[in-house]
């Protein structure tokens, strides 16, 4: 009996058949029941129901879309980026906003930009936003909640990712190791000491509170910073496959996905950190949880599910099917 409740609650990674090929590239949830997965030729997907269900909204653009967000229920933003073949005159990447849920999209493009890449969008509650790209661009959400302006560049590497942990303090991370954190909502950055070997390119970054955050990149790079990004020290990953993205239930569980499917789990803030068994050989670019529920997307039309707790044979708690229709 013992053995049978200790199977049966064990929590694992399951596949879910997502019925496309689309290259993932994002995953994000609102709340608990609302999210989004996001990936090439335009394809979103949206749930209302934790994932029970997922249907495949309207496309807007053919484009890929890198990222998603929501800052509420009725207002987003799609990260969108040009074939490379299709460019013309015109710049790679912008942006699709929504104010009716999704229902409709209008394109935004990036004033004065200079063809930059842009590689991340990211908010802090206040609706502030920053857009980071290719040789440091970078642009901020202007008051009409429409506008990005161009704004000096406080480094001259591809900058990857950013985050707001609260409506002063941040940081952003990039190529060539780079970290830069703000303590005035952006007005300025500032050059983080990175203990360690730091010239790895460093795909993302993920606070759980103002103080403590982690940053992962290529090689199986780790960081973590206690001072709210003013310092790093690296972590042993036990591994040496990229990083694409990391995320952390607490302060002590966390996450962190990779190529070749990799998975990475610690109990311990990072101070140990083990290999899951893969469920995926497809390279995996975001990770996202929401309560005891994960997600994992990424190439091949993948998406990996996670319930903590779930039992296996629970019908339940079977990976939900992508629904096609209205």
């Amino acid at each position: 009996m013992f053995l049978f409740c200790s199977q049966t609650a064990k929590a694992d990674w399951v596949k879910q058949q997502s019925n496309s090929l689309a290259w993932f590239h994002d995953v994000y949830f609102l709340t608990e029941n609302k999210g989004w997965i996001a990936g090439s030729g335009g394809t979103l997907l949206v749930t209302i129901d934790g994932g029970k269900s997922w249907r495949k909204a309207e496309n807007f653009t053919e484009d890929t879309i890198r990222e998603v967000y929501f800052n509420d229920e009725n207002n987003g933003w799609l990260l969108c980026e040009r074939s490379i073949y299709n460019l013309g005159a015109r710049a790679p990447s912008y942006l699709l906003k929504t104010s009716d849920g999704g229902a409709n999209w209008g394109r935004i493009e990036f004033s004065d930009s200079k063809r930059e890449r842009i590689a991340g969008i990211f908010f802090n509650e206040r609706g502030l936003g920053a857009a980071i790209g290719e040789g440091g661009a970078y642009f901020t959400l202007q008051d009409d909640k429409k506008t990005w302006k161009k704004m000096s560049s406080p480094v001259r590497y591809l900058m990857l990712d950013g985050i707001f942990t609260d409506d002063s303090h941040g940081a952003m991370v990039g190529a060539g190791g780079t970290i830069l954190f703000t303590e005035d909502a952006g007005l300025s950055w500032n050059k983080s000491n990175v203990l360690g070997d730091s010239n790895t390119k460093l795909n993302s970054v993920f606070f759980i509170n103002q103080k403590t955050g982690w940053t992962v990149g290529t090689q199986g790079k780790i960081y973590q910073t206690f001072n709210g990004g003013k310092v790093w020290r690296e972590q042993n990953s036990n591994t040496a496959k990229d990083l694409t993205d990391v995320f952390f239930n607490n302060t002590a569980e966390g996450w962190a996905v990779g190529e070749e499917g990799l998975i990475l789990h610690t109990t311990t803030a990072g101070n140990v950190w083990k290999s899951v068994e893969p469920k995926a050989k497809h390279r995996l670019e975001k990770i996202f949880f929401v309560g005891k529920k994960g997600w994992a997307v990424g190439f091949g039309g993948t998406i990996l599910f996670y319930n903590e707790g779930a039992a296996k044979n629970d019908a339940s708690s079977m990976p939900p099917k992508l629904r096609t229709g209205n």
